[in-house]
């Protein structure tokens, strides 16, 4: 199991009153990490703001955690349900540096136990798979067609 790195800022919980800021910076991280390509960009970057809005809406059902410098927002987590990890972005500035594996290792401690797969599940951009895979994550097959590249995984939660 993967474990966070000391010495990072603290994980918060994500307040409401970060909407804006939460999906201008992911929006950012899409078009710098994930792809510049249209019509992909603006479906990536609607869907993101899409799980925000389901949270806004269902706050208790799932867990949402952020990283801020500054008073900025570096790192954010989404788990729906427990189980759905819809968002995990870190700023490419501070990449590389276990936020990443310290946002998801926290997700994780909140989802066990929650979890009514008694998983959580993903669906991973090309650039992520192998980020996912040294946490733990496997293949897992998907019912809706993915994006070229993206893989659908999963990861086991011990009870």
């Amino acid at each position: 199991m993967i474990r966070p790195l000391p010495l990072l800022p603290p994980l918060i919980a994500v307040d409401e009153s970060d909407e804006t800021e939460l999906k201008l910076f992911m929006a950012s991280v899409i078009a710098e990490s994930v792809t510049r390509e249209e019509p992909m960009l603006s479906d990536f970057v609607g869907n993101v703001a899409g799980n925000v809005d389901w949270w806004l809406q269902h706050p208790g059902q799932g867990v949402h955690l952020k990283c801020t410098v500054h008073g900025s927002i570096v790192g954010v987590v989404l788990v729906k349900e427990f189980w759905n990890l819809s968002s995990l972005f870190v700023s490419p500035s501070v990449q590389k540096r276990g936020l990443g594996r310290s946002l998801l290792v926290a997700a994780i401690d909140h989802c066990r136990g929650k979890s009514p797969k008694g998983a959580i599940w993903l669906n991973a951009s090309p650039n992520a798979v192998a980020f996912y895979e040294r946490a733990g994550f496997t293949a897992r097959e998907s019912s809706q067609p993915l994006p070229t590249g993206f893989k659908a995984m999963q990861l086991q939660l011990p009870a």
